[in-house]
């Protein structure tokens, strides 16, 4: 590829990015990301579908290149990375950009795969993380509106993209063939969003991270073999932007130096990430004291379009776990009755005292908030009860989002939680040190060896 196009110019960034160009907030994020996400799959991993992705894996996909998380058998790079993708996307606990969306699931287990295949370094692996959310917040940012209004998936589109150059970069690709890897996964961006309707039905939220993932490595790998894209891949007639979006402005490139790895958000809780600013609010309103539930009257929540539309945001009948999941009656309803909003929660959602609250919501547009967003993403929650007394609770920004981030304690609580008594205790330990000192490792799959149960010597 002679002229510069879209793809030839993301190319070259990739390829100079060093990690002595990292800031140092980066470089903790990486590090956060990476634990949170190896969290996100081990707990993924105890569930019925993470345990058919690791079995699917293992047997349609053997290899002994990589290892299934929290499981011990090995399969090819992309094997492991689809499975581990999947598994860790189902409990829903994985980072939440506010441009890009969900990142990590496409890219951590790309690179991870990687690391271990190529034995790299912690730096390495920094470097290919922050190369890939740099891609992934430019393209997405360009395309979210124009996909979301059309149902398509962010995670197996522009994460498809941002995979490739994740994975282009780990394996230490020149420009050129970074490049191609880029116009190559184009033609393998996927996925739609109907399983929001269909939640509960099909299991296609986290297959698409696993489609990210997988088609991201494919394509890294082509290219590293010889093949080709088209140099219009992104800005041509017929490329991404004109195909997926409404269409190419170069400006879209100005956004790829933007070190989107420092901004990127994480998740307390589980569920979507727009019905999170509702469990903060309620919370909020909750330090004001526990309402009698049987004397609550009416429930108001008020926050930002993006999340009351569209018309599954706001389902006062959801059939099932996966339905509820994105439901802010539910939501609420579910903070009330059990204080916390975790799959185990959710699954509470259509107890008798549940259901009665999530009738009792009504749902609005907050002016002030939707004025804010997306540097916000805040909600307001009034709770009435038969007596008179007025409870509210209101939060600016999500618990996890950069302006209100987690604290380590937080990061190794969610961590424990996920990880619950799969791995023993000195391994968890051992796990927390590796990802704290994630740039300093000189081989990560040292981290891949603690993901797997391990008998662990006796005290003498």
């Amino acid at each position: 590829m002679t002229e510069q196009t879209a793809v030839s110019v993301i190319g070259e960034y990739a390829a100079a990015r060093k990690y002595e160009d990292l800031s140092e907030l980066t470089i903790t994020r990486a590090r956060q990301v990476t634990l949170d996400f190896i969290g996100a799959m081990l707990g993924g991993y105890q569930t019925e579908l993470g345990k058919l992705a690791a079995d699917y894996a293992a047997r349609m996909l053997p290899g002994g290149d990589a290892s299934i998380v929290g499981d011990g058998r090995r399969s090819t790079t992309e094997g492991a990375a689809w499975a581990n993708a999947v598994m860790g996307k189902f409990l829903g606990m994985d980072d939440s950009h506010r441009t890009a969306g969900h990142v990590a699931s496409q890219l951590a287990p790309a690179a991870l795969a990687l690391g271990e295949k190529f034995r790299l370094s912690g730096r390495q692996i920094v470097t290919a993380l922050a190369v890939g959310y740099d891609v992934m917040d430019m393209v997405h940012s360009a395309v979210d509106a124009w996909q979301r209004e059309r149902g398509l998936d962010h995670k197996s589109q522009a994460g498809t993209l941002a995979s490739a150059a994740t994975a282009a970069v780990a394996m230490g690709l020149p420009a050129e063939k970074i490049t191609h890897a880029l116009a190559l996964s184009m033609d393998l961006a996927c996925g739609t969003e109907q399983y929001v309707w269909d939640a509960g039905a099909c299991d296609t939220k986290d297959l698409l991270a696993g489609y990210g993932a997988r088609n991201g490595l494919y394509c890294a790998a082509l290219a590293d073999f010889g093949f080709r894209g088209p140099p219009g891949a992104l800005d041509g007639p017929y490329g991404y932007f004109h195909a997926f979006g409404p269409g190419y402005d170069k400006s879209i490139l100005d956004r790829l130096d933007n070190q989107a790895l420092a901004r990127t958000g994480f998740k307390p809780h589980a569920g979507c990430r727009h019905v999170h600013s509702c469990v903060d609010a309620t919370h909020e309103l909750l330090k004001q004291g526990q309402p009698e539930l049987d004397a609550i009257t009416a429930i108001e929540i008020d926050t930002y379009h993006e999340a009351i539309t569209p018309a599954f945001r706001v389902n006062y009948e959801p059939q099932t776990v996966g339905q509820a999941g994105f439901s802010l009656p539910v939501t609420a309803s579910v903070i009330l009755t059990r204080g916390a909003w975790f799959r185990d929660d959710i699954e509470s959602y259509d107890k008798p005292e549940a259901r009665r609250l999530r009738h009792l919501v009504k749902v609005g547009l907050d002016e002030a908030i939707q004025a804010e967003h997306p540097l916000k993403n805040g909600c307001e929650v009034r709770i009435a009860t038969a007596d008179g007394t007025q409870y509210k609770g209101r939060v600016e920004h999500a618990k996890g989002e950069p302006e209100n981030m987690l604290t380590e304690a937080e990061f190794e609580n969610k961590f424990r939680y996920l990880v619950g008594d799969l791995l023993p205790e000195e391994q968890i330990v051992q796990l927390l040190d590796c990802c704290n000192r994630l740039e300093q490792l000189d081989d990560v799959s040292e981290l891949l060896r603690l993901t797997v149960p391990q008998r662990m010597p006796s005290p003498a």
